[in-house]
């Protein structure tokens, strides 16, 4: 542990060094109640939580892939600076509250506006939120370097509390804030070490609005550390599937960037697209080959140095494998302009993408099973901060027009029992199957096409499929998702806005207002 991360005078403090302190409070992991005045001041309660983030939310949060962030740099801070230590007992209130039987089964909890006693975790929650707060505005008025960093690093556990509670306006809200600070910082004369942690934690945030959207509203977000979109430089070989896994982050978003830029790209026939673009994606196919040769090529070295730590390669391998795949499609994708029919020539790869889901399902409940019977865990999946395999599902439910694919895309997306940061697979479920309704229709109604999944969960490879598909015309080519908002009896709403090109009228834009409720069928997992 880098002691004092070059940002707070070497990390010392009253009660001795930081990673003194932290190496400490690890001894003590199975004695919750000795507070010992590791962090004086805490009330008993108020220790409970922080010992509670320190052995579990901290180890949940990240998802799959480590991060220095969560594992590192936040109790660094937390234990020098007040407002991160609140904001940390706050966040871990939030997170116990939020494994209570049943409460994540929820798309998003329902929020407290009734003005009923709240529970004690949402008591101590919104008490440490306060205080947090409290504490955070003279480094909000101070505008220093540390204080930045103070301040990016409690964005950061803001952005989770909200999250946590459905809130994603507010969530958003923190991010764009945060986002400013950390150009501010990127741009401060003096770095840190600390700044690629920081950075690490928005870049991993950034990607999720983006991708759920599908749309261009978040394309143009800052991206600290690149300055040539057409340029990657894929190493030889990764040390970490972190490190892979920050290089594909970067393809990925500026893959979206180029979508984005060109989805409203209509050229009349016989006009070619522009030649910068065309070079664009040549180079971002380049780097996604480069990048699954290092892939594989580091995988063995990284087996051997991690055995018997952690699920970074046993998760992380095929995980970073089906966004791979993903990613795959979407530069193979990008220059369609408004023709929908290009992603039928990737049919095979989003079998693929079943598959590898298949696989890392198989992989997480035997994960899970063994981290229940040695007493690690509960049992829930909860919440995590980072995506896990829900975005790729959601993308192979949208563009991939195969019936049963498409539909076994929407069966894993109703069965995930936890949310990934602002994506939670019920609700992209109900997009999903409204998706298939607007470009289906009445479409197969005179045609004997089964829609069963079922045997592509038993089987290793899944089916070929030999039926029509909806024809372009029919194809939403476009399709962004409001803020959902969580109404007092604790329906869900959201607005689906939908873009499709006709020929003969051009662009085409729709909107649909979904609602379910926690009394019907589809919460979770049924129509809306």
């Amino acid at each position: 542990m880098c002691d004092g991360y070059g940002v707070w005078g070497g990390g010392g403090n009253a009660y001795g060094t930081a990673e003194r302190t932290l190496n400490y409070i690890a001894r003590q992991t199975l004695q919750p109640s000795r507070r010992l005045d590791l962090v004086p001041g805490l009330t008993q309660q108020e220790w409970d939580a922080f010992h509670y983030f320190r052995v579990r939310a901290a180890i949940k949060l990240p998802g799959v892939f480590g991060s220095d962030f969560w594992q590192k740099l936040v109790f660094q801070i937390s234990l020098q600076e007040p407002a991160v230590l609140h904001a940390v007992i706050a966040l871990a209130a939030t997170h116990r509250r939020g494994i209570i039987p049943g409460h994540m089964r929820r798309p998003f909890p329902i929020p407290n506006k009734t003005g009923a006693a709240m529970d004690p975790n949402e008591r101590l929650a919104l008490q440490q939120y306060n205080k947090a707060i409290n504490h955070l505005r003279p480094h909000l008025d101070a505008r220093d370097e540390q204080s930045m960093r103070v301040t990016l690093a409690s964005c950061v556990l803001f952005i989770c509390i909200e999250l946590l509670k459905g809130d994603i306006e507010n969530s958003q809200a923190h991010f764009r804030s945060g986002l400013k600070l950390l150009r501010a910082v990127h741009s401060a004369p003096t770095p840190s070490s600390a700044d690629e942690y920081l950075t690490e934690a928005f870049v991993r945030i950034n990607l999720q609005p983006s991708l759920f959207t599908q749309g261009p509203e978040y394309a143009e977000m800052w991206m600290p550390g690149r300055t040539n979109r057409s340029e990657f430089q894929i190493p030889l070989i990764f040390d970490s599937m972190n490190e892979a896994r920050r290089h594909l982050d970067w393809i990925l978003h500026d893959t979206h960037l180029l979508s984005a830029e060109t989805s409203s790209l209509l050229l009349p026939d016989g006009i070619e697209v522009p030649s910068h673009l065309i070079r664009r994606r040549e180079a971002l196919q380049a780097s996604v080959s480069a990048w699954l040769r290092t892939t594989t090529a580091s995988i063995p070295g990284i087996r051997a140095r991690c055995r018997g730590r952690g699920d970074d390669v046993t998760l992380g391998e095929p995980l970073l494998l089906l966004y791979h795949r993903m990613a795959s499609i979407m530069v193979a994708t990008s220059l369609r302009r408004a023709d929908e029919t290009a992603f039928d020539r990737h049919t095979a790869d989003f079998a693929d993408i079943l598959e590898k889901t298949i696989e890392l399902w198989n992989r997480v409940l035997n994960a899970l099973r063994s981290q229940i019977s040695c007493g690690k865990l509960g049992g829930d999946l909860g919440f995590t901060a980072d995506m896990g395999f829900i975005p790729p599902l959601y993308y192979t439910a949208l563009k991939c027009r195969v019936p049963r694919y498409r539909r076994c895309a929407e069966h894993f997306l109703v069965s995930t029992p936890h949310r990934e940061g602002m994506w939670d697979g019920t609700l992209a479920a109900v997009v999903a199957r409204k998706i298939f309704e607007l470009e289906e229709g009445d479409f197969y109604s005179t045609t004997d096409v089964s829609f069963a999944h079922g045997e592509l969960l038993s089987v290793h490879r899944v089916p070929p499929d030999d039926v029509p598909l909806p024809p372009g015309e029919r194809r939403i080519n476009d399709v962004c998702v409001s803020v959902p908002e969580v109404g007092s009896a604790g329906e869900l709403k959201a607005a689906l806005t939908c873009r499709r090109y006709n020929a003969v009228t051009g662009w085409e834009t729709g909107r649909v207002e979904l609602v379910f409720r926690p009394d019907s069928p589809c919460y979770p997992g049924g129509t809306t």
